[in-house]
Parts: structure tokens; C-alpha cells; sequence
């Protein structure tokens, strides 16, 4: 198979050029990998390979910088079919991180309330949350100890992570868990040396988390040695944000419930801005994620004394 390098030109044009390959094997479902647009570099080293969920990403960078993004230049560009662009679009669409226009995507409006359903976020970057999730067991209290975990499908990768362990060494000392995830009580519950405390509430559907005044009754009369968050966006401008304003009330009193505080976010959160936001920058303890943030952003991280964990 064909191996297509992408080059920035000295006008800011992205193009392409065909240069001969061996085959792959991959996997079903994975769509052959494409030259990174910004892979050119110098040395003999190999130009790296990008995946579909990179190719998103870019895509996301580049209806950013530009305002607009067409199917067609977008095929040109990453050397795929237009109904492959298409699809990525559809993806990041539901993601809440662009929206279609005829022939193309615009950057997704700020502050936006789009939010795709966890069911949907559970299928899309799942080897960045999972290595988070592997780096978050590291700040998990001693024995006998307390966590708040918050809904969402990161948190949701530590919540198995918590389940490994204590199926690979039944001697690990027990854990008190709350949580305002159905799903993650549900899972924990059956697990051995974990008590599970499921705040109540109304369920929302989208997140399969639970919101409202008996959720935030019962969360305030609770605190626990760390907190481990998710967000929908981080900014160096507004912090931590989320669209749903029920959904903000729970998560701005988890990020006050603890001694310490840990955020998990891969790295499609960053500079992403949604209509609430429910914790400061100066409220986080710990950021753990799989890339390094942009520079605005690690600026502000660095500034409010932030631990950054890149797993």
C-alpha cells in the first residue's frame, strides 16, 4: 500500500505526495494510517503514521485555523476518500466539535451545548483513556482510604482499572468509592474490598450520571481523600466546562469535596470551551492526559503549580 507524505508548503498549503510502501495487515475496522500534515521533518527518520482518531484531530485544528474545511480538500489532503472525510465529520459532529456545513465543517461555536451520550464517547479514543486510567492508579489513596469518581468514560476506564486490581491481588485494602456514574456503581459494586456509594438523583440519560438537589445533598455531606474528574472541555481562559448546568452543579462540588484533586482529560479537551464551567484551573491538583498540552494552555497549567502526568 501506497504511503502518502503530507507537506506544508511555504503558502500554509497542506499537500500530498505518493511514495511507494509495502503492504499492511490491519486490522478490520482500522482504516490504512496517512502521513501526519505537519510529519515532514529532517533527519532519515520516518515520517509518522496517522490513524483515523489523529486524522480527526487534525481536521478539528484545521477548521480552527481556517473558519471552513471542505470534503474535498480534506481527501486531497489526507489522501482518503471523500466518504471516509465524511464519516469523520459525522464522528466529530456527535463529538460537539465541529458542525457540518453544505460541502464541509466549521469550527464548533464556543461555549456550546452540543454533548455527544456516553455510549458514543465510550467507542472513540479508548487506548488514550485506558493508558490514563493505568497513570491514575498511582494516586489512589492507601488502604481504607476514600475517592469521588465522576461520571464519564474516562473515569469510567479507572473505575475497570480499580475492578483489575482488585481481581489480580484480592489482598488490596478496601476503598470507599462515590460516585454519580450508574454505570461505574453498577460495576464496582460486585467488586471485592470496595464500598460503593451511589449518590442519588435524577438520571441523565446522556451521561448516565446523576444530577439534581438530592445529588448534591448527599455529595455535600461527604469528603474524601481525591477526587478524579472529567471534563467535556479545558481552557486557559475558563478552565474546566461542561455543557449541562445540572451536570456543573455535581462536578463543582466534587472538585470541593477532597484533599486532593486529579483531572483525567485526553488530549481533545484541550482549548475546547463549553457554557459552564465548573472548576478553576487553580482548584486541580493533578492533570494526567496523553499529549502535551498547547503551549497557552501548559503556560497556565505550569503557573497554577499543576502536576501534568503524560501517559
Amino acid at each position: 500500500m501506497g504511503v502518502t507524505e503530507i507537506t506544508q508548503g511555504a503558502d500554509g498549503q497542506f499537500r500530498g505526495a505518493g511514495s511507494a510502501g509495502g503492504s499492511q495487515n490491519l486490522p478490520s475496522g482500522v482504516e490504512p494510517p496517512v502521513s501526519t500534515p505537519d510529519s515532514k521533518r529532517s533527519g532519515d527518520s520516518p515520517a509518522p503514521t496517522m490513524y483515523a482518531e489523529e486524522r480527526r484531530q487534525a481536521i478539528v485544528r484545521m477548521a480552527s485555523a481556517r473558519g471552513r474545511v471542505a470534503v474535498t480538500d480534506l481527501a486531497a489532503t489526507f489522501a482518503v476518500a471523500p466518504e471516509t472525510i465524511r464519516r469523520d465529520l459525522d464522528v466529530l459532529v456527535r463529538s460537539g466539535l465541529v458542525d457540518r456545513v453544505h460541502g464541509g465543517a466549521i469550527p464548533r461555536s464556543s461555549f456550546g451545548t452540543a454533548e455527544s451520550t456516553a455510549r458514543e464517547r465510550r467507542t472513540t479514543r479508548g487506548e488514550a483513556k485506558a493508558a490514563i486510567a493505568r497513570a491514575a492508579m498511582a494516586y489512589l489513596p492507601e488502604a481504607h482510604g476514600s475517592i469521588i469518581l465522576d461520571g464519564g468514560t474516562t473515569t469510567g476506564a479507572l473505575a475497570a482499572e480499580i475492578t483489575l486490581r482488585a481481581e489480580q491481588d484480592p489482598s488490596t485494602g478496601p476503598l470507599t468509592v462515590i460516585t454519580d456514574s450508574v454505570r461505574t456503581g453498577l460495576e464496582l459494586s460486585t467488586t471485592h474490598n470496595l464500598s460503593v456509594h451511589l449518590l442519588g438523583g435524577v438520571i441523565r440519560e446522556v451521561t448516565e450520571t446523576v444530577v439534581g438537589a438530592t445529588a448534591l445533598t448527599m455529595l455535600g455531606r461527604v469528603a474524601a481523600d481525591v477526587a478524579f474528574l472529567g471534563t467535556n472541555g479545558l481552557s486557559a481562559a475558563y478552565g474546566l466546562t461542561t455543557p449541562d448546568v445540572e451536570e456543573a452543579a455535581v462536578k463543582r462540588l466534587m472538585a470541593t469535596r477532597s484533599q486532593r484533586c486529579v483531572l483525567l482529560a485526553d488530549s481533545s479537551k484541550f482549548d475546547s470551551d463549553f457554557l459552564c464551567t465548573f472548576a478553576e484551573l487553580d482548584q486541580i491538583d493533578v492533570l494526567i492526559t496523553d499529549a502535551q498540552p498547547p503551549t497557552r494552555l501548559a503556560q497556565a497549567l505550569a503557573q497554577n503549580e499543576i502536576e501534568v502526568v503524560i501517559a
